[in-house]
């Protein structure tokens, strides 16, 4: 067994299994995420996971249920009972399928099938489905909203914000924050919303941008600082991002028409192998600067793009000759709009 509250140190216990049945005893300082990996005789190991709170909690799955995928075995169909926190996590989770399964929304979920299948393949006609797949999406984050507040004293409540924030406001998601109870705003469950709200304060428009300094394709340094006196757009993508190369063509008319006005782009690159971000620099030929951003911890998210808050590639983030944030663009219009007002 093993336990993380989420911030927390790992900790980690075992027992022996009889007859199909084990028991962990103990108690916990505030709920946490546990993984039990059951390790038979004659098996490969696989896990199940619950979060686990200081109450008679049992947990029951069956063997043949296992489930191979990514090179991770899993038991899959498990049932958990006398959890509050994993009852909730369940309920607010499991909104998106129940909505889907709703006779007025037939249509949004036929449309939303259809998108599985063109992610990889057609980007345009993915992005258009997601457009007409909206009000499906809006239905499902509506009502997780509803039941966060509705659970606002069960820590659980919060995991869900996690899954949520990067169509959320700052505005947005410090008001749901808020309305929590302080025992669940203090918990390690929360540990990583209130870093989030942290960092995107720190990186309001008005701000100064966080300074950074990373890699360039011929193994030299550059940094955000180097390029101040212009007005800088940060572009994070990568390579195996499709709508960020998709996006190339239009980003080189923009950067054609307003370079020599006291315009660059630096590309940060999610990239973790260096050898794909130049494969795709070669292919592409983008002529604006580029570096790759760095991933100090193994699993982790990486640096520059955790700094800045980007919610998802691609990410615009324009910034002042002064070095002050301006605003994350929502789209390549609103960028050229803000462009013709200032040069």
């Amino acid at each position: 067994l093993q336990s993380a509250g989420f911030g927390e140190p790992t900790m980690g216990d075992s027992v022996n299994m009889r007859n199909g049945k084990f028991v962990f005893e103990g108690r916990l300082e505030s709920p946490v995420s546990v993984t039990v990996k059951v390790c038979p005789d004659s098996d490969q190991p696989a896990s199940l996971g619950f979060i686990a709170e200081n109450s008679p909690i049992r947990v029951m799955a069956a063997w043949k249920d296992v489930i191979e995928r990514y090179g991770y075995r899993s038991i899959g169909g498990q049932t958990v009972e006398g959890s509050l926190n994993q009852e909730v996590y369940e309920k607010i989770a499991g909104v998106y399928g129940q909505i889907l399964k709703a006779p007025e929304h037939k249509e949004y979920a036929e449309a939303q099938q259809k998108m599985a299948g063109l992610r990889n393949t057609d980007t345009e006609a993915y992005y258009k489905l997601q457009d007409e797949t909206e009000p499906l999406s809006e239905a499902v984050r509506q009502r997780q909203l509803e039941l966060i507040r509705e659970n606002r004293t069960v820590e659980s409540s919060v995991l869900n914000l996690r899954m949520m924030w990067n169509d959320m406001t700052l505005e947005e998601l410090k008001e749901v924050f808020s309305v929590l109870d302080p025992k669940v705003q203090n918990s390690p469950m929360a540990a990583e919303v209130r870093e989030e709200i942290a960092i995107r304060e720190r990186v309001r428009p008005g701000q100064p941008a966080p300074d950074f300094s990373l890699e360039t394709p011929d193994g030299s340094r550059l940094a955000l600082s180097d390029l101040r006196g212009k007005y800088v757009l940060l572009d994070f993508w990568a390579s195996w991002c499709r709508p960020c190369r998709a996006s190339f063509p239009e980003m080189k008319k923009i950067y054609a028409r307003f370079k020599d006005k006291g315009f660059e782009i630096l590309g940060v690159t999610n990239d973790s192998r260096r050898e794909d971000w130049l494969k795709a620099l070669e292919q592409d030929q983008l002529p604006w600067k580029q570096v790759i951003d760095e991933f100090p911890e193994p699993y982790k998210p990486a640096r520059v793009i955790t700094m800045y808050a980007a919610p998802y590639l691609p990410t615009l983030i324009l910034i002042g000759p002064d070095g002050k944030i301006i605003g994350q663009a929502k789209d390549k219009h609103q960028l050229v709009e803000w462009l013709e007002e200032r040069l």
